[in-house]
């Protein structure tokens, strides 16, 4: 059973649309976990496609890389 925690950060990923919509998402989310883990979780839980994690995780290395 997946968490709802998780099904949430899905559908919120889901919904990310461009660079600037991944780099609301890390500085708007909960800090508690880090949000490359979060895409992984998401992935490997087939609750995101391969394309949107690959897109995700090049996004967001190059927000931390900006910051």
């Amino acid at each position: 059973m997946i968490n709802r925690n998780l099904r949430d950060i899905a559908d919120t990923l889901n919904q990310l649309a461009c660079k600037e919509c991944t780099k609301g998402w890390i500085f708007d989310r909960d800090k508690s976990t880090d949000p490359l883990d979060d895409i992984l979780a998401c992935f490997e839980n087939g609750l995101i496609t391969n394309k949107l994690k690959d897109r995700l995780i090049k996004e967001t290395n190059e927000i931390k890389n900006e910051i």
